[in-house]
């Protein structure tokens, strides 16, 4: 049986970032991970926010390194589209790199994959978690190949479908609270802006669907659509139908496809934003990221919210092992530094995608506040950001 004072179970973004924050802590820990790296991950491809000033706060050298990677592309213009005539553009100011990244999840998560400590982790790859019990000791883990190992604590980073978060915290899948996508890449996709610009649009189909073209570096683009899980299923909505309807028939879209290639399969995947709602730490346990629901409910991106998250968990594991307590009381800090980093960004796109169900009058509110909202982004990003 291996000992480990800590043990991450996940090493996608989150997991990956709370691994390099222990190592910058000088703690030793374990993380795990059923597949090799580099894997391939269903996603819709976009970096913004957090995943920067994760990123800062791990080293310079890392954000650097970001900056000039050869599959990673930057942008400094998003636009959302409102309806076919109005829309908000977000730009991101002279001085400062990008508003958003485009890198293929192969790619980025190998990235972080890569930086991880030689010194402070050990990794074990390849290895699912077959069981997890809960003692009085500790946490014992076994893995699929029959390995056992016993952790003080445990971080769940193993995403919407995480075992920790099932076993330990007792959570339930939470559709209300959720979205379902669909992506695939196309190559050819033309009238691309030349700043490389996020487009993304919102369409209506009973329900707010969220559609998105995101240039990559290889020249290949992201296509996505998705929505609220339960709007999709109540209105019996078939996404990969739609997604193809909207490339070959929608006015404002479909002469970006005239000459574009589908490659492979369009594949779905899913994005919790159950933020306060469910159960995120308990005795010997956090989770972070997509296991604690952190995505934003209204533009969808969890990388950079799940990055943060893992840095949030670090320090609290630090203050865990200098007090010998692993206790549900002791972790209580973590969700309460959580809300503090996140509560009202979070509370607030939960706010905006509820508004976004009436169509007129999420209109008519964007035309009221666009000026002011497009003013005002320009701290909200800076402070969130790097």
């Amino acid at each position: 049986m291996i000992k480990t004072a800590v043990c991450i179970i996940g090493a996608g973004p989150a997991g990956a970032a709370t691994s390099l924050m222990l190592s910058k802590l000088k703690i030793h820990h374990y993380i795990i991970d059923k597949e090799t790296f580099p894997r391939d991950k269903t996603c819709g491809d976009g970096l913004i926010l957090y995943a920067y000033k994760v990123m800062k706060i791990l080293g310079d050298n890392i954000f650097e390194e970001f900056l000039n990677h050869t599959t990673i592309l930057h942008s400094k213009k998003v636009r959302l589209h409102i309806n076919a005539k109005q829309d908000i553009v977000f730009t991101e100011s002279n001085d400062r790199d990008m508003i958003i990244s485009y890198a293929k999840r192969i790619d980025f998560d190998n990235f972080l994959v890569q930086k991880l400590s030689e010194t402070y982790t050990q990794k074990e790859f390849g290895n699912a978690v077959k069981s997890i019990q809960e003692t009085t000791e500790g946490i014992l883990l076994k893995l699929k190949d029959g390995k056992q190992i016993f952790a003080n604590i445990i971080v769940g980073a193993d995403g919407a479908q995480s075992i920790v978060s099932k076993k330990l915290a007792d959570n339930k899948i939470d559709i209300k609270n959720m979205s379902t996508f669909v992506s695939a890449y196309f190559k050819g996709v033309t009238d691309i802006p030349l700043g490389n610009d996020a487009e993304v649009r919102i369409i209506y189909k009973n329900m707010p669907l969220f559609f998105y073209i995101f240039p990559l570096a290889n020249g290949d683009s992201n296509i996505s659509l998705g929505g609220n899980t339960n709007q999709i299923k109540k209105y019996n909505i078939n996404l990969i139908d739609e997604i193809e309807n909207i490339i070959s028939t929608n006015q404002n879209i479909n002469h970006k496809f005239t000459n574009a290639t589908r490659i492979g399969k369009w594949r779905g995947w899913v994005i919790p934003y159950h933020f306060g709602k469910q159960k995120m730490f308990g005795n010997r346990f956090l989770l972070v990221g997509d296991a604690a629901g952190l995505a934003n409910a209204f533009y969808k991106e969890g990388v950079g919210t799940g990055m943060m998250s893992g840095i949030i968990a670090a320090k609290n594991i630090e203050r865990c092992l200098k007090n010998n307590d692993f206790s549900e009381s002791s972790l209580k800090n973590y969700e309460k530094d959580i809300k503090k980093e996140f509560g009202k960004l979070l509370k607030f796109s939960a706010f905006m995608l509820k508004l976004a169900r009436y169509k007129n009058i999420f209109s008519f509110a964007v035309l009221l506040f666009k000026n002011r909202l497009s003013k005002k982004s320009f701290k909200i990003i800076e402070k969130r950001s790097y």
